[in-house]
């Protein structure tokens, strides 16, 4: 996976962040641009919607592509050459599921327990055909 490096850089008379070869705004403390450069690397990370695009390869041809929403890159902000955040820290999408506990069950969970329950008790005692 790429990792995107945002490094801070004195630039026009105050502070800025790059990515690659391009500037951000001008900040005027090296702080603004720290917090900036995090907020952007953040943002970058966050996953969007699946979506079709259309590019032109090296060779002039037009292309399309299917590109997944949560396909993003890592990143980091570097400040005088020490990474100061690295932002890749993402949550489960998955989390493991556990035993729910009847005392953690909410009262929506608890009736819907309860008419499961009965929709069982009702099938197996119905009179008639049995197949």
């Amino acid at each position: 996976m790429a990792t995107v490096r945002y490094e801070l850089v004195e630039h026009d008379g105050g502070w800025a962040y790059k990515v690659d070869e391009v500037f951000s705004e001008t900040f005027p403390t090296h702080a603004d641009a720290l917090a900036a450069a995090e907020i952007a690397a953040h943002q970058h990370e966050l996953p969007g919607s699946t979506e079709t695009i259309e590019f032109q390869d090296s060779a002039g041809h037009w292309r399309q592509q299917v590109a997944s929403g949560n396909d993003r890159p890592r990143t980091e902000v570097v400040d005088d050459g020490a990474v100061v955040h690295a932002a890749g820290h993402r949550p489960a999408r998955h989390l493991p599921r556990r035993a729910v506990t009847p005392g953690e069950r909410g009262a929506f969970g608890t009736v819907l327990l309860l008419a499961g329950i009965g929709f069982v008790i009702g099938y197996l005692l119905r009179p008639g055909e049995r197949r």
